[in-house]
């Protein structure tokens, strides 16, 4: 006998399962506009990405001990004696890198398709807020390792608030919990990575994919014109969301999971040296996804530029709320494709000014060395001489 039929049964006498089931069917079919391309499955990859931190992260805590003296052994064990722990910390050090990378992208696409326009206004800003809450993840996540990178990147990230009025100096010691970091950081950092942000994570995108679903793909049509129905979106040549559309997440997500086991197995990540509070190494940097703010500090009053990325993040939560043109086609939004390139040249720029700055390289036979602010400097026999 079928096990199925008496427990549809049994669920049907209690709730309208055959409503909940419709629903769930219609929302299913529910076509995608036909300029959905393959940059339009990077939410599911986003969520799968989250999906393998938190499997790896919770076979990881079975032997991370999360204070000053174990630490970084507790890490070397997991890589070097634990069956396969080396590749689940490696999915999981490479899967945070993607994860940050996908997110950004995917709210990237959002903003050239205008995704962000009325009446998705809500959606928007709760990706908005998963974007911050990822960049929490890999700010809490690099000090756990507790190696001297670990360290004295901390160290920088929770001493530049002090620079701000007011509150600057209470933020600081709050991150620490004291006046430097120790202890009580690694702690609050590690709670925060594997309790409060995955919590913050899951409702913000549960809301997220609720509204997605509710309201659909957002069509490049003006949003003072009616959005079209699914059979407008069918006939102007739009696909269904399953299969059609599932089919094609499913391909993105195998691909993306090969280049992650190839990124684990042929290009691992170790931790450096373990954190020495007394030693201070030499052109500290933090992950590159932070690359852009820390060099900004270099080049700015301190003060302005630990704002900045804040007043940039509060600009972008409210954009839907300042851009209040109709239009979503990006041919028809010339003013916010300029304002995104030129912050996408600004941002690109400051990372790669960060990750050459303090660095000897030999470009096309001629040895430089940048300076901190990512200036090159020939370097030549008996003497260093600045580039003209």
């Amino acid at each position: 006998m079928n096990i199925l039929v008496p427990l549809k049964s049994w669920l049907a006498q209690r709730f309208n399962i055959d409503a909940l089931l419709r629903g769930i069917g219609r929302h299913i079919r529910k076509p995608v506009p036909p300029h959905t391309n393959v940059f339009f499955t990077l939410g599911s990859l986003a969520l799968l990405l989250f999906g393998l931190q938190v499997v790896t992260g919770l076979l990881m805590m079975a032997y991370y001990k999360p204070t000053v003296r174990d630490a970084y052994a507790s890490v070397q064990f997991i890589s070097e004696n634990v069956p396969f722990g080396w590749l689940i910390r490696q999915v999981h050090v490479w899967g945070a890198n993607l994860m940050v990378l996908v997110v950004f992208l995917h709210m990237l696409k959002a903003y050239v398709y205008g995704g962000y326009k009325r009446p998705r206004e809500i959606t928007w800003m709760l990706g908005v807020l998963t974007f911050g809450i990822v960049l929490g993840f890999g700010f809490t996540g690099s000090l756990l390792p507790w190696d001297q990178l670990a360290f004295w990147a901390t160290t920088v990230g929770t001493q530049a608030p002090a620079s701000l009025p007011v509150l600057g100096d209470l933020i600081g010691a709050f991150m620490r919990g004291g006046e430097e970091v120790g202890e009580a950081t690694l702690g609050r950092f590690f709670l925060a990575h594997v309790a409060l942000l995955p919590l913050a994570l899951v409702v913000v995108v549960a809301l997220h994919l609720i509204l997605v679903r509710v309201q659909g793909t957002s069509p490049l049509q003006r949003t003072d014109e009616p959005e079209p129905t699914a059979e407008d979106t069918l006939k102007a040549g739009g696909t269904p969301f399953f299969p059609n559309h599932i089919l094609k997440e499913g391909i993105v997500a195998y691909l993306t999971l090969g280049i992650l086991i190839t990124l684990a197995v042929l290009v691992p990540l170790h931790p450096g040296a373990p954190a020495d509070p007394l030693e201070t190494p030499e052109g500290i940097k933090p992950e590159w996804y932070f690359l852009p703010m820390f060099q900004l500090l270099k080049y700015m009053p301190e003060a302005v530029a630990v704002a900045l990325p804040g007043v940039v993040g509060l600009l972008l939560f409210l954009l839907p709320l300042l851009d209040r043109s109709p239009e979503r086609h990006p041919r028809c939004r010339p003013l916010a494709m300029g304002i995104g390139i030129a912050f996408l040249v600004v941002t690109l720029t400051l990372g790669v000014l960060g990750q050459v700055s303090s660095t000897t390289l030999t470009l096309f036979g001629k040895t430089y060395r940048f300076d901190a602010r990512g200036l090159p400097h020939l370097v030549v026999p008996g003497g260093l001489e600045a580039q003209p």
